[in-house]
């Protein structure tokens, strides 16, 4: 079966030439949706991945709601296919892919929750080369599994987020956020299997906390009526008092898997 990733991303230039190196060696094809972009982008989704589909999004604004069902409408598209959304900030490191797969598929399931890990810097004075892997460069961070969101208090992070859907139904079924499914037939994944290294607070660099501001401003009246995406509507100093309370937790996420 074929393996298709699906992601959306507004003014994404800085972590989209890591994130399209990376998955175009695990996936067959990929369908990127563009939030009306006004850097780099596009071009570099079509330089780094010539043969992706790249497609304006429907939605003039980012709500969680419909972006899952402009997501969903494109999984629908490939039948028989595995298939998983992901975020750019979001990394499917999988080493025993086609064992899961072949797992899964023995066991007559439908798909798998990726367990996540919460990516955060520890190494700010490392520099960054941009033809080296980012899994490779920045791998220290927090098994969500292990971490006591209740005790930190950090808005966004109130409990696990990116055990990332990975199946081979027609559509992933999502709640809002992507957070979780209705579909039957799921199971939990392990790491050494396969994992989502989610990159929120790493690199910790003024390039990714750029963007990490420039995400608020594309959420719609909705969502903030209802509190979807509430963690992107935060200031400098908020951001960095987030990844200061999160620094003391991250360690080596291959020692720990």
């Amino acid at each position: 079966m074929r393996r298709i990733v699906i992601s959306h991303f507004y003014n994404e230039a800085y972590l989209l030439p890591w994130w399209l190196k990376h998955h175009r060696e695990i996936f067959d094809h990929g369908v990127l949706i563009d939030y009306a972009s006004t850097d780099d982008s596009v071009a570099i989704c079509r330089e780094l991945a010539p043969d992706w589909e790249v497609v304006p999004s429907e939605n003039s604004h980012f709500s969680a709601i419909m972006c899952d069902f402009e997501v969903m409408k494109h999984e629908q598209r490939f039948a028989d296919c595995w298939k998983i959304a992901l975020n750019t900030t979001e990394f499917l490191v999988a080493p025993k892919l086609d064992e899961l797969e072949r797992l899964l598929v023995t066991n007559n399931l439908t798909g798998v929750r990726m367990p996540g890990a919460i990516m955060v810097d520890t190494e700010l004075d490392a520099e960054l080369d941009a033809a080296r892997p980012l899994i490779d460069q920045k791998a220290s961070g927090i098994w969500e599994k292990t971490f006591d969101f209740q005790a930190a208090r950090i808005p966004g992070l109130t409990f696990p987020t990116r055990n990332r859907l990975y199946h081979r139904y027609a559509i992933g079924a999502y709640q809002p956020g992507r957070h979780a499914s209705h579909l039957p037939g799921l199971c939990d994944g392990a790491p050494e299997f396969g994992a989502i290294w989610w990159y929120a607070f790493s690199p910790w660099t003024d390039a990714f906390r750029s963007r990490k501001l420039g995400v608020g401003t594309r959420r719609d009246a909705f969502d903030k009526q209802h509190g979807f995406g509430a963690q992107h509507e935060a200031s400098l100093a908020e951001i960095n008092l987030r990844w200061s309370k999160l620094f003391g937790y991250s360690a080596p996420l291959r020692q720990a898997a």
